[in-house]
């Protein structure tokens, strides 16, 4: 379908927004200045007032301005009639709150309760096809329920006449219109190529990649960043009131962490996959829990990261088990791939869990010879692994030939994993993301179960 018939290419769409709150005012504002007709719909009528005289219903700074000049030019409108919006829109946005349930989960009766009222509109809308783009945030069970009510309700079949995408904001009070019009990418989910095809054009001149994935990845993205964020507050929280125990100033400690965009502020370590390990992290983050616990300090948060940690060896090994192998390979045991550092590696852990359970285990590790191990790295590698020296071997396709399980720790080159048979009948756990190794038949990730779902970028 040619979606320059429903607007004219080159034209701006015409919007509907349902929910006029924080989120839903800066949408309006921001797809009008871009070019785009918007009409904003909402059950309380001081918004909608608001909104048709030209005055934002939040307060934001620069908002009024832009609504005040394009409710002049008659693209900016607000109403209480979600019927007639849904019938005469080419796209359909919706961005009502998600506040809490009891428990802490998602309250989706506001957005089923939308969604009811857009689908019933969506029948007399005479285009072929209407996506429906979400701005609330919400996990991703509640947007297919969300998906499955506008389907019922419309009486359109997702996919060739009705399109369905999450597409999460990332707008931060004060700063919100500078958010919206130079954001660090625009994520859509969806599952139907028009939906992206029109989505496309909402935000011309803004130089930002566009980011197609699934609906549930678009979704985890939004929840990801807000809790990370969570993390970074009570991060520096924790270390300010160790700082201040120890009479030291926390600020100049911080300020100096920032300053480090090369790893602290980056993406390094951002990936999920294996834990951490080496010679320093555990050992220093030992230390400062056991400072604090002496000082009468609580670290919640720090106190908790061994824990995970451990969980996340916890996990591999029973993935691993899962499989009931009889024999398992294990490519790189260094906690750091370049390296020979086995100290506190978490593939020493799951070889040691392994053997104890009584699998053949043989390792790959290009920079590992037991013979050149000194010091603390060879005392804790023999405690661990008396018998490492039978273990390890220096031929990779000597070592994946007849494994039931191939964990990979390391990425190694794709020329090494272009020259190596895994054997169609192995399982491939794969801890460090290597798209050479997705083709294999039985591929898994530890957190996806088979070949990663490609992210486009418009």
């Amino acid at each position: 379908m040619d979606m320059s018939r429903q607007s004219g290419e080159g034209q701006g769409l015409r919007i509907g927004v349902f929910g006029l709150g924080y989120v839903g005012a800066v949408t309006v504002a921001g797809l009008a200045k871009l070019g785009h007709t918007v009409v904003g719909v909402d059950i309380a009528s001081h918004k909608v007032d608001d909104l048709n005289r030209g005055k934002a219903p939040v307060v934001e700074p620069g908002l009024d301005e832009i609504l005040s000049q394009y409710t002049q030019r008659g693209t900016v409108s607000a109403t209480f009639d979600p019927a007639t919006v849904a019938r005469t829109v080419d796209m359909v946005m919706i961005a009502v709150g998600t506040p809490s349930t009891s428990s802490g989960g998602v309250d989706d009766r506001h957005l089923l309760a939308a969604a009811a009222e857009i689908g019933e509109g969506l029948r007399a809308n005479p285009r072929p096809f209407v996506p429906v783009v979400s701005r609330s945030t919400s996990l991703p069970e509640v947007h297919y329920r969300v998906r499955a009510r506008l389907e019922t309700t419309s009486r359109r079949v997702l996919g060739p006449h009705l399109g369905y995408a999450c597409h999460p904001e990332f707008l931060r009070e004060a700063s919100a219109l500078d958010d919206f019009f130079d954001p660090p990418a625009i994520v859509v989910g969806s599952d139907e190529p028009l939906t992206f095809e029109l989505t496309r054009r909402l935000y011309p001149g803004i130089e930002a990649p566009m980011i197609e994935v699934g609906v549930g990845e678009a979704s985890m993205v939004k929840y990801a960043a807000n809790c990370y964020h969570a993390a970074k507050v009570t991060f520096a929280n924790e270390i300010g009131r160790l700082c201040a125990e120890l009479d030291i100033n926390s600020i100049d400690v911080m300020d100096i962490f920032c300053r480090d965009d090369k790893l602290n502020i980056s993406a390094k370590y951002l990936r999920p996959g294996s834990p951490f390990g080496g010679s320093c992290l555990p050992k220093d983050l030992r230390a400062v829990i056991d400072m604090a616990r002496q000082r009468a300090v609580p670290l919640p948060m720090l106190s908790g990261i061994l824990l995970s940690n451990r969980d996340q060896v916890d996990l591999i090994c029973e993935r691993i088990l899962g499989e009931l192998p009889s024999r398992v390979a294990i490519v790189g045991m260094a906690f750091k791939e370049g390296t020979d550092d086995l100290r506190e590696a978490p593939m020493v852990a799951v070889v040691e869990r392994l053997k104890g359970k009584g699998v053949d285990v043989a390792v790959y590790d290009g920079e590992l010879a037991v013979d050149r191990l000194h010091g603390a790295n060879r005392t804790f590698a023999l405690s661990a692994l008396p018998h490492l020296v039978d273990l390890v071997h220096d031929d990779l396709g000597a070592v994946v030939a007849g494994a039931d399980v191939v964990v990979v720790s390391h990425s190694l080159d794709d020329e090494i994993w272009s020259s190596v048979d895994l054997g169609n009948d192995a399982v491939v756990l794969d801890l460090c993301n290597v798209r050479a190794l997705t083709s294999h038949p039985g591929y898994h990730g530890l957190y996806w179960p088979g070949p990663r779902s490609a992210v486009t970028v418009g």
